[in-house]
């Protein structure tokens, strides 16, 4: 057995636009490497400044310094009245001595720092002890936008965690459900029979500070769409709590004249799918907060050959470790990190936050809920219902479409805006701005 080896010495770099390099040796030995840095001014003449510094409360319990120019100052209290006698009982005049306090330091800032709203997201799996990304965005330079990702076959079991890490903010929300695939038509003209668009809704909500806030998001891939590519619905939770949600669209049928159902924002039905008058029945309105606590799913086909029902999502994420240790499907967890649906805790997400969502690959929450199609055509099946809070039926024939699913709130957030359709793309979205009055 040989003997291994020390390691090679380290690299080092530069950023020739910010510095110019005056000399470099690597002849240097020892443990004790430093870097000595020479600045020169712009001007060697140097040049007025003016500084201009605002103080409020000079007579009150409370004092405020505002300057505008930026870094560390100091800053002293004198204390005086008119008829006080401050000086020590030991001196033999009575003058009316001031007191003066300690001298401490504040920091002036710039205007961007003084505008900080962050907002953390972490990517997080049903099936999985790891977070997948993370990042930090700061809701005063940019909005947080977040989407299914219709290049993965994750959706189904990807969790998007958000938490305000400093501070509670109020922002305004923009959630929509994906909307239903677009079939060719089977003629030899070959005419479009376009998909219903996913739901949408806005509003505003204010994020607790470190409590977890859960967005699932699918795209118009099965198993997140429908057999027969209905769209994916939007959801977005406070814990286990649904407090949003948006439908998917329905899918076309195989012909013309038969365009899927749209799918409904928060407290709208979804939108019955077209053709020849038996088009897949769009999901049924949820009044707010009226949402039955447990999920079904997909129901069998009905006696009228309609295709097959929807489904309906549950009202708090039950979970399967969760429910297994008794723990209510509405109920918070505690402060601690994201667990999975085996138990085991993902260490690398934050342990300050408090959770709420329970990870579930039984049932999925009941959110894959839109009506599957069996009418196949060219290989391929059509017309399937959109998810949401209730899912839309499925069509039942090529010559007519999907329903698409409702939307649902159980009342916590303000809705600005609410509607039938808006989303055209195949991916559900949550898009997350600073809300200003």
């Amino acid at each position: 057995m040989t003997k291994a080896g020390g390691g090679g010495g380290g690299s080092s770099a530069y950023n020739s636009d910010a510095v110019t390099l005056q000399s470099g040796s690597s002849s240097a030995s020892g443990v004790d490497p430093y870097i000595e840095v020479e600045y020169t001014s712009a001007s060697a003449s140097g040049s007025q400044v003016t500084t201009t510094t605002k103080i409020k409360g000079s007579q009150e319990k409370t004092l405020e310094i505002q300057r505008n120019t930026v870094g560390i100052h100091t800053v002293q209290c004198e204390i005086s009245h008119p008829t006080a006698v401050n000086n020590p009982a030991s001196s033999s005049t009575r003058e009316n001595s001031v007191i003066m306090t300690n001298q401490v330091e504040f920091s002036a800032l710039s205007a961007v720092n003084l505008t900080r709203s962050n907002l953390t997201y972490e990517i997080t799996k049903d099936n999985s002890d790891g977070v997948h990304k993370t990042e930090t965005v700061n809701l005063f330079v940019q909005p947080m936008t977040l989407a299914g990702n219709s290049t993965s076959a994750d959706n189904a079991v990807r969790n998007i965690h958000i938490f305000a890490p400093e501070e509670d903010i109020k922002v305004k929300i923009t959630l929509a459900g994906s909307a239903g695939e677009s079939f060719w038509d089977d003629q030899p003209w070959g005419h479009t029979s376009k998909g219903g668009e996913g739901g949408k809704t806005v509003f505003t909500y204010t994020l607790v500070k470190n409590t977890e806030y859960t967005v699932k998001l699918g795209c118009t891939v099965e198993p997140t769409a429908s057999i027969g590519r209905g769209g994916a619905g939007a959801f977005f939770y406070e814990g286990g709590r649904l407090l949003v949600c948006c439908g998917g669209g329905g899918a076309s049928g195989g012909h013309r004249s038969c365009p899927g159902g749209r799918g409904g924002g928060a407290g709208i039905a979804g939108e019955n799918g077209g053709g020849d008058g038996y088009g897949g029945q769009g999901g049924y309105k949820v009044r707010d907060g009226q949402l039955d606590s447990e999920g079904t799913h997909l129901a069998n086909p009905n006696t009228l050959n309609y295709g097959n029902k929807g489904g309906r999502v549950e009202a708090c994420t039950t979970g399967v470790y969760w429910r297994d240790q008794g723990i209510a499907p509405c109920k918070f967890i505690g402060t601690g990190y994201f667990t999975d649906v085996n138990g085991r805790q993902a260490k690398s997400t934050n342990v300050e936050v408090l959770r709420g969502y329970k990870a579930d690959t039984e049932n999925y929450g009941f959110r894959h809920n839109g009506g599957n199609s069996t009418t196949r055509g060219s290989g391929r099946f059509y017309g399937g219902g959109g998810a949401g809070a209730l899912g839309g039926n499925s069509a039942s024939s090529s010559r007519n479409a999907g329903g698409g699913g409702s939307g649902y709130t159980n009342g916590s957030v303000t809705i600005l805006e609410s509607q039938l359709g808006g989303n055209e793309n195949a991916e559900a979205f949550c898009l997350i701005e600073l809300y200003t009055e």
